[in-house]
């Protein structure tokens, strides 16, 4: 079921374009909620999610930045900007809000927890990203946070949420994704979106790029690994842009530049 996005305005940090929560109703606006990538699959056993057909990882692993997938619940203080390292979120609503464990009282909650590991790490191994599960004993790292529901975590939003970064200023992003979020290639791929996000990606119309319906109305297929594109349409019409950007987006050079450097990417 394909729902009206909304996107909150916040604090700019000085030197990036915009700050921005995509995903999700307002329930205070009396919109019914929605989710970052298409609509939601409610029901049923979750079937592994999908093995994306790409380049095999090379070699070396990408060692710039970090992804942390964090499961096991964490208390988040409103800031500006984000810092991972010190579960500071500038998009908190409220001065502090705490993530419960991802499906704490889900008898398959372990299983679940490695489909959606292998599944984040599956569609970024053409560059490697390092993607771990036990918090980095140093930054950068981008966290994201799972499990709970908005009102937990005091998000605007109901099913993921990050803060725009137009120019990838800040390297400690935070996300969070929400419980009722289903099937899970849906979680996976709202991880892949929400990190996207912070690193100044905005939304396209294109139904299984990972950045469709950050922030627009696009309806994601989530029945299959989203994918990254090297020259693919912003959408203008989406909510925020960054200001200056040019009409397309190259998603595999900001993941790969964030995380592995500026040399040459995959």
């Amino acid at each position: 079921m394909l729902l009206p996005r909304i996107a909150l305005p916040l604090a700019l940090v000085a030197s990036a374009c915009g700050a921005q929560i995509a995903d999700g109703g307002d329930p205070a606006s009396g919109r019914a909620p929605a989710d970052a990538g298409g609509g939601i699959t409610t029901g049923g056993t979750d079937a592994p999610v999908a093995t994306p057909i790409d380049a095999p990882p090379t070699a070396t692993t990408c060692t710039a930045r970090t992804l942390y997938l964090n499961f096991t619940g964490q208390q988040l203080t409103r800031g500006t900007p984000s810092d991972a390292t010190q579960n500071i979120a500038s998009w908190l609503q409220s001065p502090t809000g705490t993530a419960a464990p991802y499906h704490a009282n889900d008898p398959g909650r372990d299983v679940e927890i490695q489909s959606i590991t292998d599944g984040v790490k599956q569609i970024l191994a053409r560059f490697p990203v390092t993607v771990v599960t036990t918090r980095p004993a140093a930054g950068p790292y981008v966290m994201a946070v799972l499990g709970g529901e908005a009102n937990d975590v005091r998000s605007r939003f109901s099913d993921a949420v990050n803060t725009l970064d137009c120019n990838d200023a800040v390297a400690n992003d935070v996300m969070w994704v929400g419980d009722r979020v289903a099937p899970l290639q849906h979680v996976v791929n709202d991880v892949i979106g929400g990190v996207g996000f912070g690193l100044g990606l905005t939304a396209t119309t294109a139904p299984n790029d990972c950045m469709c319906g950050w922030g627009n109305d696009c309806d994601a297929n989530n029945n299959a690994p989203c994918t990254l594109g090297q020259a693919i349409a912003r959408d203008p019409a989406a909510t925020p842009l960054c200001a200056g950007a040019g009409a397309t987006q190259n998603e595999v050079t900001a993941f790969h530049d964030a995380f592995c450097g500026k040399s040459a990417p995959p």
